[in-house]
């Protein structure tokens, strides 16, 4: 048998209710290898053993009343809410803050019998595609040190990759649970939007109650099938309204209708190459697959809108000092530059907002035509693998104005990293990232599995058929 830390969550329960490991036993052995091997990782910022220890042995004496995550060790996202541990999603000023109560969906997790030990670091305000912050520092990626975990749940892929826990809660408004599955080589979801509860979720602050128009929050795991078993944990409506998401529509690959996109925004071509050798596997396997030589028309402002909404949200809650240095990063570039066209999304008037969630909701139509001729989109994640730390600028959006990403020598604009992310989140699909069988340069890369809006079990039901005949998760090698 393989050691407990590798397995899936799936594994790991079945574990536990036959009686194979208890969970007290299974807790200690994570909270063990978590000490000896994370320090440089740095993935759990903060533990509560004793806690946990309390609650697993709850777990052990309720072995066999079908909580459907019974004495399952979980780390959580540092921009959720947890009872018995701070919060502060990195932010200095919530260096101190300690909710009194738990997120929604951290609560669901608890009631199915989940036992949490720790927390995950993130970036300052979950906003980078890398996860640093000043008071929790640095995240690495337990596959390369020199490289990033990806952002805002780094430290929830990187715990995952490195065997801290088998489960984890992130969240996502520009990739950010996708973005770290795709660089850490774990599975990610990102739910069609408002199916999983965001109470409790940092930013917004603490006892802000408005949803994001478009921030989500799900799961990320080590296989297809965690990643269902979770969602049907955390989703579903609060006692007023119940969530019934339809069946997926195959099971099996050969009966998928498949669209593969590599073009319309900017990729690494090996990373593409990628990508087009897994879509050639599916065709071996019977899927029917159809490769776009451009994105579908509708998408011809998505990006554009995208970028828009997104910093209009973020730039609705900054005080004037923050917004300055929007325009002094900005300054040194064209008005029509991606730093200058941000600039002027984060001081949008609310006319202009009320135009982005008109085009939003014609976005949202014309991809609901679209799937009816195809039942997943795949496509690039990010614009590369993971790259290596750029952190010396600062902190939050303004400092990743000036960066620049490689892409097999081509430079780009960091902040066109979240354009392949921003084709599901801003028309509000569900989408599923798992590894590619294949890994380049000893880091692994991943593919985004985009479905019809609320087909979340649809792209699950993909990426659950490519895990039985492509391979499940392969761990980094790390010491001990």
């Amino acid at each position: 048998m393989t050691d407990p830390h590798s397995w899936t969550a799936t594994e790991t329960l079945a574990a536990l209710n036959d009686g194979r490991i208890g969970a007290v036993e299974l807790l200690d052995h994570l909270l063990d290898r978590q000490a000896r091997l994370d320090g440089e990782i740095n993935a759990v910022i903060e533990r509560n053993a004793d806690a946990a220890r309390a609650a697993a042995r709850e777990a052990d004496a309720r072995r066999g009343e079908g909580r459907v995550l019974n004495g399952l060790p979980m780390t959580i996202k540092d921009t959720f809410e947890v009872e018995g541990f701070r919060a502060t999603a990195g932010i200095p000023d919530l260096a101190g803050y300690r909710p009194a109560r738990d997120a929604d969906a951290v609560a669901r997790l608890r009631a199915a019998g989940a036992v949490i030990y720790g927390k995950t670091n993130v970036p300052v305000a979950a906003s980078d595609h890398q996860s640093y912050n000043p008071i929790h520092g640095l995240t690495r990626n337990p596959w390369n040190l020199e490289r990033t975990v990806g952002g805002s749940s780094g430290g929830a892929a990187a715990a995952l990759a490195a065997g801290f826990a088998p489960l984890e809660l992130g969240s996502d408004i520009g990739g950010s649970i996708r973005i770290p599955a795709h660089f850490c080589g774990v599975w990610g979801h990102k739910p069609s939007y408002g199916i999983v509860p965001s109470r409790g979720h940092i930013p917004p602050m603490p006892g802000a109650l408005a949803p994001s128009p478009l921030a989500v929050c799900g799961p990320l795991a080590r296989s297809a099938a965690d990643l269902e078993l979770a969602l049907d944990v955390i989703a579903g409506g609060d006692g007023t309204w119940r969530l019934e998401l339809p069946r997926a529509r195959a099971e099996t690959l050969s009966d998928f209708r498949v669209a593969v996109l590599t073009t319309g925004f900017p990729v690494d071509p090996a990373y593409a190459a990628a990508i087009g050798a897994f879509a050639d596997a599916l065709e071996r396997e019977g899927a029917r697959v159809t490769r776009l030589s451009g994105p579908p028309a509708h998408m011809a402002t998505a990006g554009d809108d995208y970028l828009r909404t997104l910093f209009a949200v973020i730039g609705a809650g900054l005080p004037p000092p923050e917004l300055d240095a929007y325009a002094a990063a900005a300054a040194p570039h064209g008005a029509d530059s991606l730093a200058g066209r941000i600039n002027r999304a984060v001081r949008s008037s609310m006319a202009e907002f009320a135009g982005l969630m008109e085009r939003q909701a014609q976005l949202i139509a014309a991809w609901n035509a679209w799937f009816a001729d195809h039942d997943v989109l795949l496509c690039p994640v990010a614009m590369t693998r993971a790259f290596p730390h750029q952190t010396e600028d600062g902190y939050g959006p303004a400092a990743q104005m000036n960066r620049e990403l490689d892409l097999g020598g081509e430079t780009r604009p960091y902040l066109e990293n979240l354009f392949w992310p921003g084709i599901a989140t801003l028309a509000h699909l569900p989408a599923t990232v798992r590894p590619l069988p294949a890994q380049a340069q000893d880091l692994p890369a991943g593919v985004q599995i985009i479905g019809a809006l609320h087909a979340d079990r649809t792209t699950l039901a993909f990426a659950r058929a490519c895990d039985a005949v492509f391979g499940g998760f392969r761990a980094p090698a790390l010491g001990g």
